[in-house]
């Protein structure tokens, strides 16, 4: 087997266009739908899955990538996990979620070259440049479109603070919480874009307006792991980039903590917050929690999707606990899944997507812009989303994952890209 994407097989030619129209037409939908209500983002992938599937009927084959043995490890330790659970049933019907691993195939296998690169990462930005509006809008009007336009109450939270302010922004997903992650990835991506050279005056001028209404917006979520993550980005993409990128990130900085501190007292105090002990304890009692449950089955854990069946007991420990539907930490999630050994396939598998992804930025020529800009852009939204998943269990997101799987076939791809053009020549 052969590690280019399928070919169409035998098609006529009047076929193959068709084809690859449709191709271009379905990838575009999926990345456009990413910001917008999981039941687009899972449309769109359904769509890419029967057109997967017609690929795969003419070409009779499977199209590998880099990635297939780090990922075949992280599933087969949550299988082991299962196999070895104390309920193994109810452990298998948490399977039907990892379907949006999907997404990771299809792009892998769909995406031809740079230029279905660079066209998709364009889509991601301009439509959440236009989703940030409405969060941004959202916070001072309460609006709630996903929810009104079905004829439901709007479901937003007002900020907490004592102060009739605003309201949390969670754009068009369910918390401010969710879309706050799903923010990460385009934010960094038209960052890492601002960030390469020969842009000429007007992209410039219009990326920074796409930046500062996506920041305005991930303030306004009120999601305190994703700043820090966000921050981690910015500080790992000027180390890289050094020079005027480095200069350029300083800035950024400054206008994001400079944003932090105008955006309101709800914001502010939010922000003060991290540092407050008293206001953190019930987080810390949930990874207590979990650190219990890890402790009771090391090794293979509880069993992948068992989570909900076997927590209570460990809770009823920590009163003051304020959530028990998962660990708010994707590390620790996993090691209460699948155990220890789960958890190293799952660090064994992004250790390579980042080690995948750093080469194959290494291997692009500096001029070769903004396609090297939007590499080291799928790098660093990986880095984002590990950071992020240190207070949430953004891997168990559906809204936040499939971007994730998405971004992660993106970097296979490329890097796919970079070995066939080496063979021609």
């Amino acid at each position: 087997m052969g590690q280019d994407a399928p070919r169409y097989g035998e098609m006529d030619r009047g076929g193959r266009v068709k084809a690859d129209r449709m191709r271009r037409v379905l990838l575009a939908l999926l990345f456009f739908s990413f910001p917008l209500p999981v039941a687009w983002q899972q449309t769109a992938l359904s769509f890419l899955l029967v057109l997967f599937g017609t690929f795969l009927w003419h070409e009779r084959r499977w199209p590998t990538t880099p990635l297939d043995r780090p990922l075949l490890l992280l599933f087969g330790a949550l299988l082991l996990s299962t196999v070895f659970s104390p309920a193994v049933g109810n452990s298998l019907l948490g399977y039907r979620k990892l379907w949006l691993a999907c997404a990771f195939f299809v792009t892998a296998a769909l995406v031809r070259d740079r230029k279905d690169v660079e066209r998709l990462i364009t889509v991601l930005v301009i439509t959440a440049s236009v989703v940030a509006v409405y969060a941004i809008v959202q916070h001072y009007t309460g609006i709630d479109l996903n929810r009104q336009l079905r004829g439901k109450p709007p479901d937003v939270d007002p900020f907490w603070f004592g102060r009739d302010e605003g309201f949390r922004s969670k754009g068009l997903h369910p918390s401010g919480i969710t879309f706050a992650h799903n923010l990460l990835f385009p934010l960094t991506f038209v960052t890492a874009w601002l960030s390469c050279s020969g842009l000429v005056i007007r992209q410039r001028l219009l990326l920074a307006v796409g930046w500062g209404l996506m920041v305005f917006a991930l303030l306004f979520s009120l999601t305190r792991g994703v700043w820090i993550a966000y921050a981690v980005v910015l500080f790992a993409l000027g180390v890289i980039r050094g020079g005027k990128t480095l200069a350029g990130v300083t800035a950024g900085a400054i206008v994001f903590a400079v944003f932090l501190l105008t955006a309101g007292a709800g914001v502010q105090e939010r922000f003060q917050s991290t540092f407050d002990f008293v206001q953190n304890l019930p987080r810390s009692q949930i990874w207590q929690a979990n650190i219990d449950m890890i402790k009771e089955r090391p090794l293979l854990g509880w069993g992948y999707g068992n989570y909900r069946k076997f927590r209570d007991p460990f809770y009823a420990q920590h009163p003051t606990a304020n959530h028990t539907g998962h660990a708010h930490n994707t590390f620790l999630q996993i090691a209460v899944d699948s155990g220890l050994i789960g958890l190293a396939a799952f660090l064994f598998f992004f250790w390579s997507v980042l080690r995948l992804g750093w080469e194959t930025y290494r291997r692009i020529p500096p001029g070769d812009e903004p396609y090297r800009s939007f590499v080291l852009g799928t790098l660093l939204s990986i880095v984002g989303f590990l950071i992020g998943g240190l207070t949430q269990h953004n891997f168990g997101d559906a809204e936040v994952v499939i971007v994730m799987w998405a971004v992660a076939g993106l970097i296979a791809r490329a890097r796919v890209g970079q070995d066939e053009g080496k063979k021609e020549e």
